[in-house]
């Protein structure tokens, strides 16, 4: 099944044995001074492991701090090249061939490290950056070309197998690719010849010093999404130009870090949605084309490569959720696969909480190397009380160390309030997790008991009881909230709460703000009233993007810095830095206010001096990666 992922191929003279690739994408786990860790090589032997065949690591800066983020790669010298020999062998341990993004950030450099390097071909500040970058002058421009060449020779030094010229998503290389951030009036700026000046010169360097058999690949955003920014006609002819310089392949991405849910999709964006951009550059180009944007399952990308949308099929956030993807995909072991959700959460969400690399479906990621496997000696009998994600993944868990292990679940059906995260009609995804971690389950021989609450007399029978019992929806004390108008977001998503022509939700977080997007879907018009500065507040970027885009598409009223004060039959009082609104003709209230911990369990059973464990939403209401990493820390302690 889907045979053509593991037909090889070769870009220039290295041949890959499939068509599945890593991108580069950032773990934040090196050191300051740009040596790789522990943690980074066995993040990486442990994608090769799982029989990816091509890895690109995130960038190698060309210079000392001249990242987006404060830790990155570097090899400006002899010492560093010995240390990522480690990186390149562990790579071919596991049968993959790697390449390493070699890259200068430009105008976003990371600012808190230096502002020395924040540089551009014009001096613009982008309209999400915080400072004006400093014009580089052509003296500056040529030292920087050569830095790119001799990072380039220190990585081939290294051992790797190629290297990939970071042009993409606003970093230094594409400001001067692009009208929108490239006014200059010299050689450099103007007309496309000159803007593709400078990515010409560096692979020019780069070739001369790497030789003519060492494969060179070039990322390009095809389009930028911003006013000025990149077509998709200019960049056939940057791929072009490209393959008469001697590049050996053109990895395809989008859009700049302004508009950064083109680059790192969340599960609002359609699957696959930048393939017919990849597609355009390979119908004018004959060097290997990669594509990459939401494809997270073999389908998807084995239709990628019939339709010839590309050559090779970048999967990054789908490596991360399951690093045996390409394994299991050519052993038809299809629905032991842990599929990427898009929930941005844990990878580039906690990269720009200046966090290592995570992934929600796989608590195990860039942990690697502190989490080995450990069986247990003498196994025990655990209960887990609650079948959402983080009971379940506590389940799994704990069963695989050795434990005997029951789940026990009050409802009919497993998944807790996860089920209703769910139930946006863009988030149908996350039921994926949920599927796979009951499939997980019925695979290792955990029973699950539906419709079996739990109590404390029950806890006799076991050693340690985990308490993942969840959270409800709080109903703040607000004059009025015992009206029939007045429903709980979660049974509005149900569906089991009507809602009229005109609403106000009360919240504006992330399940006010989606559940207001649903109704104003279903026809209604949206009001949002939030106690915050803003809406969204904490959400990861990606998502908040797409969240306040359709905000504006279904022109929802919004009023923050504002307090609910009563509700009377069909008007809702808000007070407003001072001041009474009245908003007239209301026919639904939803209440969005959040939540609050389920765990009624945990102190009968401490007092009977049960061991016990509090998980996920039953110890702090929070977002599921805490949840679920929680409910694997538990399991992997029992």
């Amino acid at each position: 099944m889907y045979d053509n992922l593991f037909e090889p191929m070769k870009i220039g003279k290295m041949e890959v044995k499939n068509r599945l690739v890593v991108p580069a994408m950032s773990t934040l786990t090196a050191t300051p001074e740009g040596a790789c860790t522990e943690q980074f090589v066995k993040y990486i032997e442990r994608k090769a492991q799982g029989g990816w065949g091509l890895i690109i690591t995130e960038y190698y800066g060309v210079a000392p701090n001249v990242g987006f983020f404060p830790r990155m790669l570097g090899i400006w010298n002899d010492e560093l090249v010995e240390n990522h020999k480690q990186v390149s062998a562990a790579a071919h341990r596991g049968g993959a061939k790697i390449a390493a993004q070699i890259s200068h950030s430009g105008r976003e450099t990371f600012i808190a490290v230096s502002d020395e390097n924040l540089v551009a071909p014009s001096p613009i500040r982008d309209v999400s950056g915080s400072k004006k970058p400093r014009e580089l002058t052509k003296e500056e421009i040529k030292e920087i070309v050569n830095k790119y060449g001799d990072t380039a020779l220190n990585l081939k030094r290294a051992g790797f197998d190629a290297i990939e010229i970071y042009a993409a998503h606003g970093y230094l290389i594409s400001n001067f690719l692009s009208k929108y951030s490239n006014k200059r009036i010299d050689e450099y700026g103007g007309c496309l010849e000159n803007r593709m000046r400078f990515l010409l010169e560096i692979v020019e360097n780069t070739r001369e010093k790497v030789g003519p058999d060492f494969p060179i690949l070039v990322r390009i955003s095809t389009r930028e999404f911003v006013p000025g920014g990149l077509s998709i006609a200019e960049s056939r002819v940057i791929a072009k130009k490209l393959e008469e310089a001697s590049v050996d392949a053109i990895d395809c991405s989008q859009g700049i870090f302004t508009v950064s849910n083109n680059i790192v999709e969340p599960m609002q964006m359609e699957n696959g949605v930048f393939l017919n951009a990849s597609k355009e550059i390979k119908e004018c180009v004959s060097i290997p084309v990669i594509s990459a944007g939401r494809i997270n399952e073999a389908s998807l990308a084995s239709s990628a490569l019939e339709t010839k949308k590309c050559d090779f099929v970048g999967m990054g956030r789908a490596s991360l959720a399951d690093p045996d993807f390409p394994k299991k995909v050519k052993e038809n072991r299809l629905d032991e696969i842990r599929d990427c959700i898009g929930c941005v959460q844990g990878c580039i969400g906690g990269n720009m909480r200046g966090e290592n690399c995570h992934c929600f479906v796989n608590p195990e990621l860039n942990r690697e190397f502190e989490l080995p496997f450990n069986p247990v000696n003498e196994p025990k009998n655990i209960a887990v009380v609650g079948s959402g994600v983080s009971g379940l993944e506590a389940a799994i868990t704990a069963k695989k160390r050795g434990h005997h292990v029951t789940v026990y679940e009050k409802d009919s059906r497993p998944g807790g309030t996860w089920n209703i995260a769910a139930l946006p009609p863009y988030k149908g995804e996350l039921v994926t997790f949920i599927n796979w971690q009951v499939d997980e389950c019925h695979r290792l021989g955990i029973e699950i008991k539906y419709n079996t609450p739990f109590n404390e007399n029950d806890a006799n029978n076991y050693d340690e009881v985990i308490v993942a019992t969840g959270c409800k929806p709080f109903m703040p004390p607000i004059s009025g909230h015992q009206q029939e108008n007045v429903v709980q977001a979660n049974d509005v998503l149900k569906q089991d709460a009507p809602f009229g022509k005109n609403v106000v939700v009360l919240g504006g977080g992330s399940v006010g703000v989606e559940t207001a997007e649903y109704m104003a879907f279903s026809g209604s018009n949206a009001t949002i009233v939030e106690m915050r500065e803003d809406i969204l507040i904490g959400l990861e970027r990606e998502t908040w993007i797409m969240l306040k885009d359709s905000v504006k598409e279904y022109r929802m009223n919004v009023y923050t810095d504002s307090k609910v004060m009563k509700i009377e039959d069909d008007q809702v009082y808000i007070e407003r830095k001072g001041k009474e609104i009245v908003l007239d003709e209301i026919d639904t209230v939803v209440v969005a206010a959040g939540s609050k911990s389920i765990n009624d369990l945990v102190e009968p059973l401490k007092q009977k001096g049960v061991k016990v464990a509090v998980v996920g939403d039953a110890k702090q209401v929070r977002n599921g990666l805490s949840a679920v990493y929680e409910g694997y820390v538990a399991g992997y302690n029992a």
